[in-house]
């Protein structure tokens, strides 16, 4: 095969900049930009829609020819950073999402210059760093030492590592090598409340077991999972052949915040041989406050647990953990090590831990070293302090909403979310829903607030997830002033009247 000659004069190159001292200076202006970003947040609104301007830039064709990085960097300044979801602001309570903290832009830095694959079969900082996040991770949720973990992008990836493992653990047969057999084996079967997370029916449909394998069980007028609705279920399943495997209970469900009876749940699943999983996605945080800590009483009892450190551990996106209870059970559910990943002895790959062993991903990032950093910089007992902030100020919103004769709460606040809409008199149901979705789509038109919506019993209401270190009672006052001045205007309007 003949192949081009070499050239003895062909300069080899790098993406690497011809000046760094230009890059440098890029560097300092663009942390300082940063910092004044979140110093001024406060200043902005709390959402704005994308002007069709800054859409013309997306609408660019592949660039092909290099530009100036300052060049660049204006176009950022003026059409990406001005437009975000804005978590980041004090009046944002929309989905649940963590506010994130300025301190881990200097983590960012240095995740970003180190670019660490975080495998943790290489014998480097990184790994001993996720290790050591992942112990204080146990010891906070009080979880036992010897129970393994892994960082995943979130709550969703965490709760398939947990449910994969169940089904691996609890399956009569090797599932790894056999594959799901719904005919000659009885079918495996996972029980969940309506409250839910979405992602749970996603998990067992991925791992195979098919829709038909999850019992959605109904919820009390406290929105917490049925016992006895549970139990008949249970039953029933095993009269007609099939094996009850796991229970899936919530540590604050996305809707209204509630969380299922943990201890309650760990007795049935102890009783009837089930593999226990919790949904602790933001509630599984409760933990860290003395004042409130008992919401969460039962959830070291389960064999697995997903939660977010972006959602109420205020950490920047993206950053879930699962831990599992005992090694060997999470092991023999993703363990594949060929001979490129197998650790030595000595040298680089001489890691304390194969996380590909525990997990769907070989690359990861070094999310690790921001939540490492805030924690040292804080303190737990500083994050114990803000979750129970929030719950009282969650508390403080009802209480302001009960007392207003235009405003109705709809859902008992169990945590840290509020439910409630705008009421006005001899309006339909239908009239209202429409009503509450206009006064909403206007609070964050206007910039006033953004919280997001839901649906209760079949009536349209205005959500407040509360998650956001930044927030205070004047910000929620704020919120009543806009829904109430908007709901004014509204039905005074032919359109609502």
């Amino acid at each position: 095969m003949s192949s081009s000659p070499i050239d003895p004069h062909h300069t080899e190159r790098s993406l690497d900049p011809e000046n760094w001292d230009e890059l440098r200076a890029l560097g300092h202006r663009t942390l300082d930009d940063m910092i004044g970003y979140l110093q001024t947040v406060r200043e902005r609104p709390a959402w704005q829609p994308l002007p069709e301007t800054s859409k013309d830039l997306f609408a660019e064709s592949m660039p092909k020819e290099a530009s100036p990085a300052e060049q660049v960097y204006e176009q950022i300044r003026e059409h990406i950073l001005p437009y975000p979801t804005n978590n980041i602001h004090p009046r944002f309570w929309s989905w649940v999402g963590g506010t994130g903290t300025p301190t881990q832009l200097i983590a960012d830095m240095v995740i970003s210059a180190m670019n660490s694959a975080a495998l943790g079969m290489d014998e480097v900082a990184s790994s001993y760093v996720e290790l050591q996040l992942l112990d204080w991770l146990k010891e906070m949720l009080e979880f036992p030492r010897d129970a393994s973990g892994l960082l995943v992008s979130g709550g969703s990836m965490a709760n398939l590592v947990g449910l994969a493992v169940a089904r691996t653990h609890m399956a009569p047969y090797d599932v790894r090598a056999e594959g799901i057999d719904a005919i000659g084996q009885p079918r495996l079967m996972y029980y969940a409340s309506t409250e839910g997370h979405s992602s749970i029916k996603k998990a067992v449909e991925l791992l195979g077991l098919g829709a038909k394998s999850l019992r959605m069980i109904p919820v009390s007028d406290d929105f917490t999972i049925d016992l006895a609705a549970l139990q008949e279920a249970i039953a029933s399943d095993r009269d007609a052949g099939r094996l009850p495997a796991c229970l899936i209970a919530t540590a604050g469900t996305v809707n209204t915040g509630a969380t299922d009876p943990l201890n309650r749940l760990a007795d049935i699943a102890e009783a009837e041989n089930m593999w226990l999983h919790v949904d602790g996605a933001f509630g599984a945080f409760a933990k860290l406050s003395p004042q409130s800590r008992s919401i969460v009483d039962g959830l070291a009892r389960a064999d697995s647990l997903a939660f977010d450190l972006h959602k109420w551990l205020y950490m920047q996106y993206d950053c879930g953990c699962v831990l599992i209870r005992g090694d060997r059970p999470h092991k023999e559910t993703f363990s594949v090590v060929p001979s490129y990943l197998r650790s030595l002895d000595r040298g680089l790959a001489s890691g304390p831990f194969n996380f590909s062993e525990y997990g769907i991903q070989l690359s990861r990032s070094f999310k690790a070293l921001r939540a490492w950093m805030a924690l040292k910089t804080e303190g737990v007992d500083r994050y114990g302090e803000q979750i129970e902030q929030n719950i009282q100020q969650a508390r403080y919103l009802s209480e302001r909403i009960e007392a207003h004769p235009q405003l109705e709460l709809l859902a008992p606040t169990a945590m840290n979310i509020v439910n409630f809409r705008y009421t006005a008199p001899e309006r339909s149901a239908n009239k209202l829903d429409e009503l509450n979705l206009e006064i909403l789509m206007q609070v964050q038109e206007r910039g006033i607030a953004a919280p997001s919506s839901t649906t209760l019993n079949g009536l349209f209401s205005i959500r407040v997830a509360i998650c956001n270190h930044r927030s205070r009672r004047s910000d929620f006052d704020a919120l009543i002033a806009g829904v109430v001045e908007i709901g004014d205007e509204l039905i005074a309007s032919p359109d609502y009247s």
